[in-house]
């Protein structure tokens, strides 16, 4: 596993979106902002992500609700692997789309940038180990608009999420807990101490190539393209490549 330290964290992963996601890359904006946040009110859990480029789209999630069944991170991040075998956290994960994943983990700003540390993940392993780890989700703490506050088990936040939006307005600060959640921190702490021990320093940079083919080359193909579809605008290519 390679540790991307103190980089500048949008910088480094808008580069990797521009590699690897070929759809809906706008969706990046919103894990900026997500950025940004951390790094301007960092409260511990708020400023540790888990954050994945796809061929259509990103996500970011707060890895601690990724650790709690059923919420929207665990939901999202689970999302893109298929587990086949029985559920004893040692399946096989079948993963279909192009993934690139990282933990992220949020210093704050400098000079206007935000400054973190990145790990980088095998998705596929990553899931599989996530999923061996994960608590029920029990209750849930919501704060609306209006600033009233409420914690209730999960199953009856559920079922009175509609009426209690039209009594107290929009949720304006969300957080699942599961029962025991001494056991979540005693998870989050083993987790992030093991992939500690497996980082190693490596420095983020992106190559652009564009390699020209020989001066014959391209007159020979010229050719060819010129007799097989004359009137054909020749098509500029360039290949880009994420070297680390």
């Amino acid at each position: 596993m390679r540790k991307y330290e103190n980089v500048d964290v949008i910088a480094a992963l808008g580069a990797v979106v521009e590699l690897n996601t070929e759809h809906y890359k706008s969706d990046f904006k919103y894990d900026v902002e997500r950025f940004k946040e951390a790094a301007q009110h960092p409260d511990g859990e708020n400023s540790r992500l888990l954050w994945m480029s796809r061929q259509s789209g990103t996500w970011c999630v707060k890895e601690r609700e990724a650790h709690i069944k059923d919420t929207e991170a665990y939901n999202l991040w689970n999302g893109y692997a298929t587990f086949l075998g029985p559920n004893d956290g040692y399946q096989t994960v079948i993963v279909s789309d192009r993934i690139l994943a990282y933990a992220v983990e949020i210093i704050g700003l400098e000079n206007g940038r935000v400054k973190g540390d990145l790990y980088e993940l095998d998705y596929r392993e990553h899931v599989r180990q996530l999923n061996r780890a994960t608590l029920p989700k029990h209750t849930v703490t919501a704060k609306y608009e209006d600033g009233t506050t409420l914690t209730l088990p999960h199953a009856e936040y559920d079922g009175k999420r509609e009426r209690l939006y039209y009594q107290h307005g929009k949720v304006t600060h969300f957080h699942v807990d599961p029962e025991d959640t001494g056991a979540l921190r005693d998870i989050l702490k083993q987790t992030r101490e093991q992939r500690e021990k497996e980082a190693r320093p490596a420095v983020f940079k992106v190559r652009t190539s564009s390699k020209k083919p020989s001066i014959r080359k391209q007159l020979a193909e010229g050719k060819a393209a010129a007799a097989a579809a004359p009137k054909r605008a020749a098509v500029k290519t360039k290949s880009n490549d994420l070297e680390v």
